[in-house]
């Protein structure tokens, strides 16, 4: 009896999870009999969805909503928690680092989803005082800071260092958070403007979503880049600084390099793959923030967001199950979407298949997405029955801060229940 085809991906994030949800539907009959075993490796025990961390920062919704349990979203046989330290290709092994040691695991097909994190490197200081919104547990820890502040007597004051979309995001939800204390935020940026990334095509997103952030009271400073974050704040290549409580750190990503993964990388370090996903390194696929893959429009690689990761890891997850069953793999086609941001309720700033579209449209459009890609249905309507509440709140009461008070009554239930 011939041993069973070993299928073993490395990751937790979106490309992991979709790509072992292809598995499953591509190799039934194969995973009921024993002949395929799948293996996914994860750093973390929770899968994070962090469409809404602007609205977890606001207090709109929960935390916990944007976490789910992976073995409540796959096969609990199928989940291994433990870090991957080293890849050997020659022998078709990975070392896992777990719980009782290090384990060795051969694969027959590798699919490489460990994506990226906080580049907190480009900022000296940052990483030892920074928050970071992706790092596992970060967003909760930033929520808990805000809130032990708030209620020391006084508003904090909060720098978020990075002029992007989640950079501009983050600033308008923590704005929108401290709206009824004395603190302020600062949004440093370094280039001539923010959202320098959509400009000069999307400019009316661009001017929409930087002038709806002032609103709320973000002083937003362009022009002068973070040199070092100490204690204190920021302190600003022009000498001035900005004096900060609590620094965010949105500076954008870089990606988690496995040692002994021997393929090609492109300039900023991701693995290259062609169409199908193939990196260049036998029987060992990539997707998500750590690959570049081929854009089906032949203008280089795909943007690395959230909802290019979901479709690369579906991708992905049916090309090993068409290999492990003779078939031919086929190629990456996904044209892409758009991206989007929320600025508060009913104030959204996106393009989408290169439309611009502003509050309403925007959020709305934004808003019917992000439930529509959550890992699980039975959270995404958990988070549908939370802005049900905030609606009536908002209708029913003068208020506009109820959604953030109920947001942090949960937080604290689902503390005292995890204690």
């Amino acid at each position: 009896m011939s041993a069973p085809t070993q299928v073993l991906v490395l990751g937790g994030g979106y490309t992991a999870v979709w790509a072992a949800r292809a598995l499953a539907r591509g190799l039934r009959r194969e995973l009921r009999a024993g002949d395929v075993v799948v293996t996914v490796v994860s750093a973390t025990t929770a899968h994070a969805f962090h469409g809404w961390t602007g609205e977890v920062l606001a207090g709109q919704v929960a935390h916990d909503r944007t976490r789910t349990e992976l073995v409540d979203l796959l096969p609990p046989s199928w989940v291994l928690h433990g870090h991957a330290v080293e890849v050997d290709t020659a022998a078709r092994l990975v070392d896992v680092l777990t719980a009782d040691g290090v384990r060795r695991l051969p694969y027959d097909h590798l699919l490489v989803a460990t994506g990226s994190r906080d580049a907190t490197e480009r900022v000296p200081g940052l990483a030892a005082h920074g928050w970071s919104l992706k790092d596992d547990d970060g967003l909760a820890a930033l929520v808990r800071r805000l809130d032990e502040l708030t209620c020391g007597g006084r508003g904090p004051s909060v720098a978020v260092v990075g002029g992007g979309l989640a950079g501009v995001e983050a600033a308008a939800a923590v704005a929108t958070r401290l709206r009824s204390s004395a603190g302020g935020v600062v949004l440093v940026d370094g280039g001539p403007s923010p959202l320098c990334g959509l400009r000069p095509r999307f400019d009316r997103v661009a001017d929409y979503a930087v002038r709806e952030a002032r609103c709320l009271g973000v002083d937003v400073r362009s022009g002068h880049r973070a040199c070092t974050v100490d204690a204190a704040g920021v302190l600003l290549d022009d000498g001035t600084r900005v004096r900060a409580d609590v620094v965010v750190s949105a500076v954008g990503q870089t990606v988690v390099r496995l040692p002994g993964l021997d393929a090609e990388r492109s300039r900023d370090g991701r693995l290259v793959t062609d169409p199908f996903l193939r990196t260049t390194c036998d029987r060992v696929l990539a997707g998500g923030d750590g690959a570049a893959v081929p854009h089906p429009d032949g203008s280089g690689p795909c943007p690395p967001n959230a909802l290019w990761a979901i479709k690369q890891g579906t991708r992905a997850g049916r090309n090993i199950a068409r290999t492990v069953r003779g078939h031919r793999p086929r190629p990456f086609r996904f044209p892409g979407l758009g991206q989007a941001a929320s600025l508060g309720v009913g104030r959204g700033a996106a393009e989408l298949y290169g439309v611009q579209l502003t509050g309403w449209p925007a959020w709305c459009a934004r808003w019917f997405v992000f439930h529509l890609f959550m890992p699980s249905r039975r959270t995404a309507l958990a988070v549908l029955g939370d802005w049900w509440v905030l609606g009536l709140q908002n209708v029913l009461g003068p208020s506009r801060s109820g959604g953030t008070d109920r947001a942090r009554r949960h937080e604290v239930r689902m503390q005292r229940t995890r204690a």
